[in-house]
């Protein structure tokens, strides 16, 4: 099991830390991808918006995945999740998502430290050489987030997401290595 890392950029200006989640995490997953709020923006499948407990357990065991937790330096519960799912060795490709609970606390950039984090495992020691990602149209904060992470637009799916009775469409994304920051770092240990 991989340890905690702390995370900031390269000023120094923010810090938050990224680890594998643990037993303890598990209900805090489970809890965010029941709430609307959160699991409107997703599809794990067939439709699904929700991930029930075994399932979510399933996820953070499996090879098919590769999940952090994250949080603000100084804070214990994790505040957030990113993930590379659906990891296809053959191809060398991964689907990239991530969560954060607004509700917890944060610090700046923390969920672009976490993102970039898990990306840089999965390219280097994972060996992945293709990361897609997709972002409902409406939702411009993970769009941006996307970009400033390097994402690179490659097309649109129009009216294919649900959300609160009402259709919209997906901003298709994809990331290779070199289109990574270099802006930030991390250290293992605590925080």
């Amino acid at each position: 099991m991989q340890t905690e890392r702390s995370l900031q950029t390269t000023e120094g200006t923010s810090s938050c830390w990224l680890r594998e989640p643990d037993g303890n995490d598990v209900n805090d997953i489970v809890a965010w991808l029941a709430d609307q709020g959160i699991n409107q923006w997703f599809d794990f499948g067939q439709g699904r918006q929700t991930v029930p407990a075994l399932a979510a357990q399933f996820m953070i065991q499996s090879g098919r995945h590769h999940l952090r937790v994250f949080g603000p330096a100084g804070h214990t519960p994790a505040s957030g999740l990113v993930a590379v799912s659906d990891l296809t060795h053959a191809f060398g490709t991964g689907s990239f998502w991530v969560l954060r609970d607004r509700r917890r606390p944060a610090c700046r950039d923390m969920t672009l430290l976490a993102s970039t984090a898990i990306l840089r495992e999965a390219f280097e020691p994972g060996g992945m050489h293709c990361i897609t990602a997709w972002a409902v149209d409406c939702n411009v904060r993970s769009r941006r987030l996307l970009e400033r992470i390097g994402f690179r637009l490659i097309g649109m799916q129009r009216d294919c997401h649900v959300m609160q009775g009402s259709r919209f469409g997906r901003v298709l994304y994809d990331l290779l290595p070199g289109d990574l920051p270099n802006g930030f770092h991390s250290t293992a240990g605590g925080p």
